[in-house]
């Protein structure tokens, strides 16, 4: 391969490599590693996820007195800060119910604290904070001891948030793109928004982005259009006015919008944040003004809302048009047939986690408490999305899942409904090309002449070419199918090793076995 500059410049055999040779400035001599495009995670929260790599981390909390006696600890040695925790998940508890506001108040002195579940859709909070916050008992979502969620947890969270210094954020960003580099990652989606973060916080990430070496950064602004959120955007630089403009909350927190009730709460079908005229209204101001629109969305209630806006869009608009804009969803985790249809034809991107399967769905997970073993079983429809023509853009929604788009690409592979399961090259290439497309960058994410060079070097000692049907692998092993192996991801194998990543030919992560620099 050579590249020159930022760009891929040729790409062939060892034998016709020589005249190249010759004229590089550098030759370099990877010695058998692994070399493929890089990879996008479509969809990151960068101060949360750079926060909690330093911060409070409550993921391997196993039951409420972990939780306070982490509180306690990271109290104790950080004396004069607001106690920012994350990641406790109270449906892998042998005793499911939280510790109560007053057991938090008393590990934290009194102090300040705030505490986001998982999935970031509800939190545990002192009274300290909730008390800084008038009116919040009186808003939806409200708890007078247990966790608040929906509306009277985003006042919470803003609160929160607001106590983070610049700087503090500034490190908070770094962090988020060197972890991202360190595994290979080239460019991320930074999901921004009102009532997730704040324009201040995306503008300071994309400033960043922009003066310093670093995977690459699309950032997007969750806002109707009606409460300006195209002009925002605009102003911001943003990709679109899309991302985590909520339609709904998550399974989690039973904040998803659903057509039936949950399981382990017959009283409930969630929470709708915005209905399907807003959706539509949305939808064709962002397509007139040249933008992505695009919605988190999850519940199957939620989805049908989508799914009935977009419809009304394209025949407002025509279908045309709202192909050329190129919108999305974040999450998509309840489709039906009649959604993924509607996918299809709008040409919109289904931005998907696949390490929510891998958390969350096992025999007795959070999926089956929440909605049952039948509802748990149609999730996170990679396959049927594949078959049906559809865009998949892969992602970890970092914090609420780790960032590691091998193991990623490994869940999808491994789905726990085996009919979902798609091909190691569907899931690398939604973890890859994907995530450029969704973005509406179509020349990035390969390997070829022309092509940007944003490329990572891999460790790995064993490649196959993997897929879910044995006809499917036979015929692709076959060498005048023309299709490239993969490293063997079985779940019992160790993930490739990272050891150089290259952004528009410039290095940005390297442990030094390569003699790239």
């Amino acid at each position: 391969m050579l590249i020159d500059g930022g760009t891929i410049a040729w790409i062939g055999e060892d034998t016709a490599a020589d005249v190249h040779r010759e004229a590089a400035d550098d030759v370099i001599d990877l010695a058998g590693a692994f070399v493929a495009p890089g990879f996008v995670d479509a969809h990151v929260h960068a101060t949360s996820t750079g926060l909690a790599a330093d911060g409070l981390d409550l993921t391997g909390a196993g039951s409420a007195d972990a939780v306070l006696a982490a509180v306690r600890s990271f109290a104790r040695e950080h004396p004069d800060a607001i106690v920012l925790g994350h990641g406790w998940d109270e449906t892998t508890w042998q005793d499911p119910h939280p510790p109560s506001r007053a057991h938090i108040d008393a590990a934290a002195d009194g102090r300040a604290v705030y505490l986001s579940r998982i999935d970031v859709h509800s939190a545990l909070v002192s009274s300290s904070i909730a008390s800084a916050c008038p009116g919040v008992d009186e808003l939806p979502g409200w708890s007078p001891d247990g966790p608040i969620s929906r509306q009277a947890h985003h006042r919470v969270r803003d609160h929160a948030l607001a106590s983070v210094s610049p700087a503090q954020r500034e490190g908070a960003h770094r962090a988020l793109r060197r972890l991202a580099a360190q595994h290979g990652i080239v460019a991320v989606h930074e999901m921004a928004g009102p009532s997730i973060s704040s324009v201040e916080d995306l503008d300071a990430l994309l400033s960043l982005a922009d003066a310093e070496p670093g995977p690459l950064v699309a950032g997007y602004w969750g806002q109707l259009a009606e409460r300006g959120g195209i002009d925002i955007a605009r102003e911001l630089g943003a990709a679109g006015v899309a991302g985590d403009l909520f339609i709904d909350g998550a399974i989690g927190s039973r904040t998803a919008c659903l057509h039936e009730p949950y399981t382990d709460d017959p009283s409930s079908t969630g929470t709708c944040f915005v209905d399907v005229e807003q959706v539509f209204d949305h939808v064709v101001a962002a397509t007139e003004a040249g933008m992505q629109a695009g919605f988190h969305v999850i519940g199957d209630a939620a989805c049908a809302i989508v799914t009935a806006g977009l419809r009304r869009a394209a025949d407002h608009l025509g279908s045309a048009a709202i192909r050329a804009a190129g919108h999305r969803l974040e999450h998509a985790e309840m489709l039906s047939d009649d959604d993924i249809s509607a996918l299809v034809e709008y040409g919109v991107t289904a931005s998907m986690q696949p390490m929510f399967d891998a958390l969350w769905a096992d025999p007795g997970g959070m999926y089956e408490q929440r909605l049952g073993r039948s509802r748990a079983d149609s999730m996170n429809r990679f396959a049927d999305i594949v078959a049906a023509g559809g865009m998949l853009a892969f992602s970890s929604d970092a914090p609420v899942t780790e960032i590691g788009p091998w193991a990623a690409v490994r869940a999808a592979m491994h789905h726990s409904s085996p009919a979902q399961s798609i091909s190691a090259r569907a899931a690398f290439s939604a973890h890859t090309r994907g995530g450029w497309r969704a973005v509406g960058e179509t020349g990035a994410g390969i390997l070829a002449p022309g092509a940007p060079a944003h490329l990572a070097v891999w460790r790995a000692q064993e490649f196959d070419v993997q897929a879910p049907d044995a006809r499917v692998s036979g015929w692709s092993t076959d060498p005048r199918s023309g299709t490239p192996a993969l490293p063997v991801l079985s779940p019992e194998d160790a993930l490739p090793e990272c050891l150089v990543t290259v952004v528009a030919g410039a290095v940005v992560h390297t442990t030094g076995e390569c003699d790239w620099s």
